[in-house]
C-alpha cells in the first residue's frame, strides 16, 4: 500500500472507492505498517535508523491524532489478516503485522511544524522574485 493507490481509491470514480472511513483507515495503517518493516534497523542497534523510517513514524503520528481528533467517540479495527489489501502485499500470516504493533520508541520526538499561512508563503515568494 503506498499514498498513491490510497490517493486513487478517494476519487469517486474510482470503481474501489472507500465506502466507508474504515477501509481508508485500514490502508493508512497497513502503509505505515509496511513503512517500518522495510525502513527500520531495529536488529542493527548501533545503526541509526532511515529518514524514511522516522518520517512514517512522525506521519503515523499526526494521522492517528487527527483521527482521535475527527471521530473522537469512534473506534476503528486493527488490520486483519483477511483484509484483501493485505494479501496484495504479503500473502503468508507471519508477514502480517502484530495486532499490537507499535513504532520503537528511539529516535527523535516528532515535532509538528507550525503551518504557514497561505497569503504568508505566497508574499514571501513574491519578495524572493523581486
Amino acid at each position: 500500500m503506498d499514498l498513491s493507490t490510497i490517493r486513487k481509491k478517494l476519487q469517486k470514480k474510482d470503481k474501489s472507492h472507500y465506502a466507508a472511513p474504515e477501509e481508508l483507515v485500514t490502508d493508512v495503517r497497513l502503509m505505515f505498517w509496511n513503512c517500518a518493516k522495510f525502513n527500520y534497523t531495529e536488529l542493527i542497534l548501533l545503526q541509526p535508523d532511515s529518514e524514511v523510517a522516522e518520517a512514517g513514524r512522525c506521519l503515523d503520528e499526526f494521522f492517528e491524532d487527527k483521527l482521535k481528533e475527527i471521530y473522537p467517540d469512534r473506534h476503528f479495527p486493527l488490520m486483519q489478516q483477511d483484509d484483501s489489501d493485505s494479501e496484495e502485499v504479503e500473502s503468508q500470516n507471519s508477514k502480517m503485522p502484530p495486532q499490537d504493533f507499535q513504532w520503537p520508541s528511539y529516535g527523535q520526538e516528532c515535532i509538528q511544524p507550525k503551518r504557514k499561512r497561505r497569503h504568508a508563503v505566497r508574499l514571501q515568494k513574491q519578495k524572493h522574485l523581486l
